[in-house]
C-alpha cells in the first residue's frame, strides 16, 4: 500500500476500503495498538479484536460516506472531525443511513504516512451508557 500523506487522505482510502470490503486495507490505516469506540460501553483495542470487529460490519454490505470534515493537526498529531453517515445495503431513497460525529486521532508516522491511533466513529454517543 502506498503511504497517505495526511489525514484527509487516510479518510478518503479507508472509507474507499471500508466500502469494497476490504478488511486488510481497513486494517493498514490503524496503528497495530489503536483503540476503537465499538459502542456507549465498547473500546476495542489491537489488532484482533479491531480485525473482528470491522470483519463483521463489512459482512453487513453497509456503505460510509463523509458529509462535511475538519482535521486539525499539531505537529505529529491530527484530529480528524467529521459528520458521516453510514448507509445500509440495499438503502432507498426513503430510507437513508444514519448519521454520525466522529471524532478520530491520527498519528503521522516515520516514513511520512498517516495511521488511526483513536478511532470514535460514533462522536457525543460514546458518552451515552448503555
Amino acid at each position: 500500500m502506498t503511504p497517505v500523506d495526511s489525514p484527509e487522505h487516510v479518510v478518503e482510502m479507508l472509507d474507499h476500503a471500508f466500502n469494497n470490503g476490504d478488511l486488510e486495507a481497513v486494517l493498514a490505516f490503524y496503528e497495530e495498538a489503536a483503540a476503537l469506540v465499538a459502542g456507549p460501553t465498547t473500546i476495542l483495542r489491537g489488532r484482533a479484536q479491531l480485525s473482528a470487529f470491522f470483519e463483521s460490519v463489512l459482512q453487513s454490505g453497509s456503505h460510509a460516506k463523509q458529509l462535511k470534515v475538519r482535521v486539525i493537526e499539531s505537529g505529529e498529531i491530527a484530529l480528524f472531525l467529521s459528520r458521516w453517515t453510514l448507509i445500509p445495503k440495499g438503502s432507498t431513497a426513503t430510507r437513508s443511513g444514519q448519521e454520525f460525529f466522529a471524532t478520530t486521532v491520527m498519528r503521522k508516522q516515520p516514513d511520512g504516512s498517516w495511521k488511526v491511533l483513536i478511532d470514535n466513529p460514533i462522536g457525543p454517543a460514546a458518552l451515552e451508557s448503555s
